[in-house]
């Protein structure tokens, strides 16, 4: 599969793919906290500590959207080969990506998305909040459109 192309979906798959998002969720949370923490640390050194939180929350959902909207898929799941689409096994776009990611707030309750993962057990297409809202799924990844 290639990076930052969008890969084609393998529908019904996604009993197949828990622990593989949990490991590019852990992915995606190393990925921003380096680039936040080198954004907070330049601007604490130039006395503006409290905007390096702030864009730090926009980067997070930032990152979450532009690259589910546009791709399907974070660099963690890149990594780990697994896309989001829609139930139907269409490309999602932006409006779907900012609905998971808003969500992802309530996922993580209480810690550790605990509310998200307990979600995904106990549901029949294995998703978590975010994408019972937004209607999508996250099934392995096939070729990218590029490829066939």
């Amino acid at each position: 599969m290639a990076w930052f192309e969008r890969p084609q979906p393998e529908m019904g798959t996604e009993g197949g793919v828990i622990w593989r998002r949990v490991v590019a969720i852990i992915i995606d949370i190393v990925v921003i906290g380096i680039v936040s923490s080198a954004i907070a640390g330049i601007l604490s050194q130039i006395r503006l500590a409290a905007l390096g939180s702030l864009i730090g929350l926009v980067l997070g959902f930032g990152y979450y959207i532009y690259l589910e909207g546009t791709y399907g898929q974070t660099i963690g799941k890149m990594a780990l080969d697994i896309v989001v689409v829609t139930e139907d096994g269409d490309p999602i776009d932006f409006g779907p990506a900012a609905i998971r990611s808003l969500l992802r707030i309530v996922d993580v309750l209480p810690a550790f998305y605990l509310i998200g993962f307990v979600a995904v057990l106990v549901t029949d297409r294995k998703q978590r909040l975010g994408d019972i809202v937004a209607d999508t799924v996250v099934v392995r990844a096939g070729e990218t459109a590029g490829m066939r």
